[in-house]
């Protein structure tokens, strides 16, 4: 992997669709689930194991309260955040505890980065899989498999929750790249209760992972027409236009999605790619110069920013603001061998350029 795409995969953007009742619980919506099922994750505490346990932000907030004593020393809530988008940080932590089980709990997005790290390691398997989490555990193999949708959902008397809940699963899936395996739990939820529009963006998501760009549009329209200020709508109709090179018009809708949480750090690197692809380099260098000032508040690492903070600034003819970001990131002692050579080389293009 090159350098740049190494910084690249920090973030995951197609996911920004999928989020969960943990994420979009905080935004005002004319319906959303109110069952202890959908909000609380009894069950998948019920299906930890321990002894230890590498909980996501979301996730340690219910252990503290259900296992406390799963929660090693040295996992603060602001590592634990920075561990699941750091692959390199997770470890880190897990060279020194040695985690027997992950709990990944939430907004896919959240932890996405630790999730295709692990799915591509293999060295943690799948063990639990429900509409809001992801729990893995050490030497587990890949023997999961998901069980019947009617069955996990006949629980659910509410027509619209359980439709939730079967999308909200289908996006999991999604996300342990088993898009296939989510057609059964779409489809379910889409006969349940079409009319919420949890349903068509987990489909938008799901037809984006099979390439298929113009049925995940149609499905984010769907939902952005049953509710125009849906947050997972509007972030999977944005992923559709740039991935069909519309930059300008999925800038734009990126910059809804930036309103609605503006100290998000995934969708500040987004709007800020967005902007990039758009040409609106104020707008990105804004975003970026944002992202450092929250990454660095949360004691975590920038230098990767740094670097397209770099770009940004050259993009838009400031070379010397190009050059003292290279220069800010080159400082980091931490960096590895291949991003410290290719800061090298972005610092002479620049040089040559101004």
């Amino acid at each position: 992997m090159s350098p740049k795409k190494a910084i690249l995969a920090i973030i995951a953007l197609a996911v920004l669709g999928a989020a969960g009742w943990f994420g979009w619980k905080r935004q005002s919506r004319p319906w959303r689930p109110k069952s202890p099922e959908i909000t609380v994750p009894t069950a998948a505490i019920a299906a930890l194991q321990g002894p230890h346990v590498f909980p996501s932000p979301n996730a340690r907030v219910y252990l503290e309260k259900a296992h406390p004593a799963y929660i090693p020393d040295g996992t603060e809530a602001g590592r634990l955040a920075q561990a699941c988008q750091d692959p390199r940080l997770f470890r880190e932590l897990d060279r020194a505890i040695r985690f027997p089980e992950i709990w990944l709990l939430g907004e896919i997005s959240a932890y996405k980065p630790l999730l295709e790290h692990l799915i591509e390691t293999k060295d943690f398997g799948v063990t639990y899989v429900d509409h809001a989490s992801i729990i893995l555990r050490r030497d587990a193999g890949d023997g999961w498999q998901p069980g019947d949708p009617a069955v996990e959902s006949k629980r659910l008397t509410d027509a619209r929750e359980r439709a939730y809940f079967l999308s909200q699963y289908a996006s999991r899936l999604v996300a342990l790249h088993r898009p296939d395996a989510a057609t059964r739990w779409l489809k379910l939820a889409q006969e349940t209760a079409p009319d919420v529009p949890d349903v068509w963006s987990a489909w938008s998501t799901q037809r984006m992972a099979k390439g298929d760009w113009d049925d995940a549009l149609k499905h984010a329209d769907r939902a952005l027409s049953i509710d125009e200020d849906f947050i997972p709508g509007i972030a999977c109709k944005a992923q559709c236009l740039y991935a069909t090179k519309k930059f300008r018009a999925a800038y734009e809708l990126s910059a809804r999605l930036l309103k609605s949480s503006p100290d998000d750090a995934s969708l500040l690197f987004y709007h800020a790619k967005l902007a990039h692809e758009a040409r609106a380099f104020e707008s990105e260098i804004d975003a970026l110069q944002r992202l450092i000032a929250l990454a660095k508040k949360a004691g975590a690492n920038v230098s990767g920013y740094r670097f397209y903070l770099a770009q940004a600034y050259a993009a838009h003819g400031d070379a010397d603001g190009a050059m003292d970001q290279v220069t800010l990131a080159l400082l980091d002692t931490t960096l590895p061998r291949e991003q410290r050579k290719f800061a090298d080389e972005l610092l002479t293009q620049i040089k040559k350029a101004k």
